[in-house]
């Protein structure tokens, strides 16, 4: 059984070759390695090459008794490494999902390292603000398209990191005029600027094809990758984390210049 349990955890938290650190950490806690998994110190050596890092692989087992696989993940991680050795600033990012990817890895480093109340968000970084020294090192970056789309958005300091990545994936070549409270502008982003048949689905990567779904929020997958999402990781969008579910029996989508449209239905909180 202890077995069974390990290689489960290898299955759905290995690292992958073209992840850093700190991707990969923010994916672990988005898959539930906070809350889904706890291992005593003799089954986390057991683990092997779970992030493919000699010295976060090490650190893993160390801590001693229970714990949730997500405090041992951050606190080998935060023993084998400084910030300044995790985190490669990047002269310009070129796709909004390397923007997205960017925001992320700079958000986890302000989680992980950060003297901010960033800090106070390592239970849940999709809480993370995005502070003055994460927006400029973004914004610095942009390439002149998504660079001309943030000067719409007024940086302030309860700019949260996920409405901002939001705010990207969504952006578009000729979007809409942006309304005077440009932080509305990254709640209110239309339907309409969703995924497109060249951009990448988001969860494994690859382009989309006529095998897609949109979920109910605007946002775009293949549809064995998000039945595969919200079967086994999570009831929400991998994008703007709204709740969704994707019908058993739901059909493959027409081409796009079929007016007629499948999808996903939103998945409704229970109010006791």
């Amino acid at each position: 059984e202890s077995q069974r349990k390990l290689q489960l955890v290898r299955e759905r938290f290995t690292r992958r070759p073209d992840q850093s650190l700190l991707l990969w950490l923010y994916e672990c806690w988005f898959l539930g390695a906070d809350v889904d998994v706890l291992l005593d110190s003799y089954e986390a050596k057991q683990l092997g090459a779970l992030s493919w890092d000699v010295a976060t692989d090490r650190g893993i087992g160390r801590r001693a008794g229970i714990c949730s696989l997500w405090m041992r993940l951050v606190s080998s991680v935060r023993e084998a490494y400084t910030v300044e050795e995790l985190l490669v600033y990047r002269d310009r990012w070129n796709t909004r999902l390397e923007g997205v990817q960017y925001l992320t890895e700079l958000a986890m480093a302000d989680v992980l390292f950060g003297n901010t109340r960033n800090s106070q968000c390592l239970d849940d970084p999709d809480r993370a603000c995005c502070t003055w020294d994460i927006w400029e090192a973004f914004r610095k970056s942009a390439p002149p398209l998504y660079a001309k789309a943030l000067s719409s958005v007024t940086w302030n300091r309860n700019l949260k990191v996920l409405k901002l990545k939001a705010f990207i994936w969504d952006y578009r070549l000729k979007p809409s005029s942006p309304p005077q409270d440009s932080f509305s502008y990254v709640e209110k982003q239309p339907k309409e600027y969703a995924a497109s048949g060249d951009d990448p689905c988001t969860i494994c990567h690859e382009e989309l094809s006529r095998n897609s779904c949109e979920l109910e929020c605007g946002h775009e997958f293949h549809r064995e990758c998000i039945r595969t999402w919200l079967q086994q990781h999570s009831s929400t969008c991998p994008i703007c984390r709204d709740y969704a579910v994707l019908p058993a029996d739901l059909p493959e989508r027409p081409a796009r210049n079929n007016p007629k449209r499948y999808k996903a239905k939103p998945w409704k909180r229970r109010v006791f």
